[in-house]
């Protein structure tokens, strides 16, 4: 009589590994030089207020 050997193998699952975003630059867009600055305005409007905040002193 013959003896079988039979091998136990693991069943191997693979596990899906999470994708994590990288954030992106986001495209860089001309400056329309009509159009209206809100950022350069109010900088220009808090540096009048400073000085005259700091001459009313």
């Amino acid at each position: 009589m013959k003896t079988v050997k039979v091998k136990k193998s693991k069943i191997k699952i693979k596990k899906k590994t999470k994708r994590i975003p990288v954030p992106k630059k986001p495209p860089k867009v001309e400056k329309n030089p009509k159009s209206y600055d809100r950022k350069k305005s109010k900088r220009i409007l808090i540096k009048k207020l400073k000085e005259d905040i700091s001459s009313d002193e």
